[in-house]
């Protein structure tokens, strides 16, 4: 074989070789590299798509005062801060951002509002992952019913009101700010006053009439609001002026009534008289354009005390009295006085007794006064008591007559405890000192006086034994001084 063809031979096989190497090379490369050792970053995984909104997505009649929340995280545990677009156009605003949490407190959201939000989740390595679009409406507004009117002019129970061109007036509105109110105005001369406007928008009302003098008036506003919802006011009333600058009205005793114990009755008098029995608490009104000064009380032209703030009232608590022939009736008479010295006054006339019998004992008494023994005693007693059918007191200095058909005495007694029948009128004393156990007076019993002689001390220290402890003294030295 010559040279040039083992040359050819060598290289084809070189060749060959070398193939075959790169071959084996290339398959050994397919199965190990899986399994050897990366060298390179993983890729990272975004966020979780934000989801589960609350409210939920396209909601209804959603409250103004909620809340927003959703559920959010990531697949590689990552920290997850949030951005939150919200608003009233679409897409929304940015609103909020890098919140930790999967929630958001919002303000109060208008009534009936159509709101859409979103969310976009950042989590740790900056990788993002943005929320689909939702949107809620909120409720409609509640209705709530107008305020109750107030603050009325003239005011309510205010008095001397001008009869002319009067001009009532009122706070109204409504808690609803986008709502309208209307008023209904209902004025007169009762208590169920007639509509005399309707629907207005004013808070005031112009009475066109000339109102009656000394009149009391009645009026009440209904409001309402665009929703026909209403809210009635309160019954309100005011007195026009007098004629005169000044009017005094006796409200309480009234004609044709009767009182007991200071009780009106609900029996009605027929004839034109006013029966009181008992205590009674006289009431007056005042109608004045200017202010009172002062309102004084009569009885019988006598004064018994006065008032100076209204209502003008004084109670009355007399013992039994009598006019003359053994009358019963008793004028009361009110008198007012004005800052400008003005002065008016009202009168009524009463029958006054303190028990139901008594008129009917002094007329009796009256026309047998000389048939039935009785006596009657004046002067300074100690301890007088009544019973049904007898009367007993202490005499420290008294005079006594004692008539009847067939005896007629009279006399002077001193220091002597006396005894005698049932206490009949007219009778007239007034008590003093201590306990009240003194009095000075005269009264009349039926029967004859029977005295025996006890010491004053005695008499002194069974008086106080009879009542319950209290009280305190003062009236002794009164009493030793009339005796003197």
């Amino acid at each position: 074989m010559s040279m040039k063809s083992r040359k050819m031979n060598n290289y084809s096989l070189m060749r060959v070789s070398g193939v075959f190497a790169l071959t084996i090379a290339l398959v050994i490369s397919t199965f190990s590299i899986p399994f050897l050792p990366r060298t390179g970053a993983e890729p990272l995984d975004p966020p979780y798509v934000p989801s589960e909104p609350n409210p939920e997505n396209g909601s209804m009649n959603v409250s103004i005062d909620t809340d927003l929340s959703w559920i959010g995280g990531d697949p590689d545990e990552d920290n997850v801060t949030y951005d939150l677009y919200f608003g009233t156009k679409s897409p929304p605003e940015l609103l909020a951002e890098n919140l930790t949490e999967a929630m958001y407190n919002l303000t109060a959201l208008n009534y009936s509002t159509l709101y859409f939000w979103k969310i976009i989740a950042i989590d740790d390595e900056n990788e993002t992952t943005e929320g689909p679009e939702w949107e809620f409406t909120t409720q409609n507004q509640p209705n709530h019913p107008p305020y109750l009117p107030s603050n009325e002019y003239p005011d309510n129970g205010s008095m001397g009101i001008p009869v002319e061109s009067l001009i009532l007036s009122w706070d109204g509105g409504d808690p609803d700010v986008n709502d309208t109110v209307t008023y209904d105005v209902y004025f007169g001369d009762t208590a169920s006053p007639v509509k005399v406007s309707a629907n207005q928008t004013a808070v005031t009302y112009i009475v066109s009439e000339t109102l009656e003098n000394n009149t009391m008036y009645y009026w009440r506003i209904v409001s309402w609001d665009n929703h026909k919802v209403s809210t009635i006011g309160a019954l309100w009333h005011f007195t026009t002026k007098s004629e005169e600058p000044l009017t005094v009205i006796i409200t309480k005793p009234l004609n044709h009534k009767l009182y007991f114990n200071d009780q009106e009755q609900s029996l009605n008098l027929s004839r034109n008289a006013t029966f009181v029995y008992g205590p009674i608490t006289i009431t007056a009104e005042v109608i004045a354009d200017n202010t009172v000064d002062r309102v004084e009380f009569f009885v019988d032209n006598k004064s018994i005390g006065e008032d100076t703030d209204a209502p003008y009232t004084l109670f009355w608590q007399p013992i039994i009295q009598f006019n003359s022939a053994l009358s019963l009736t008793r004028s009361i008479k009110v008198v007012a006085y004005d800052s400008e010295n003005n002065s008016a006054s009202a009168m009524i006339n009463i029958t006054k007794w303190r028990f139901h019998i008594l008129p009917f004992v002094i007329a009796g008494l009256a026309l047998a006064s000389r048939l039935v023994l009785h006596t009657t005693v004046s002067g300074i007693f100690f301890n007088f008591q009544q019973s049904r059918i007898s009367t007993s007191f202490y005499a420290i200095r008294a005079r006594f007559k004692t008539v009847g058909l067939l005896k007629t005495q009279k006399g002077v007694i001193n220091f002597k405890s006396c005894t005698g029948g049932r206490l009949i009128g007219p009778m007239s004393t007034t008590q003093f000192g201590l306990f009240r156990k003194f009095s000075v007076g005269s009264f009349t019993f039926i029967g004859n006086l029977n005295a025996d002689k006890i010491r004053f001390g005695q008499a002194l220290l069974t008086g106080f034994l009879q009542r319950r402890t209290g009280g305190s003294g003062g009236g002794l030295l009164n009493v030793l001084r009339i005796l003197r």
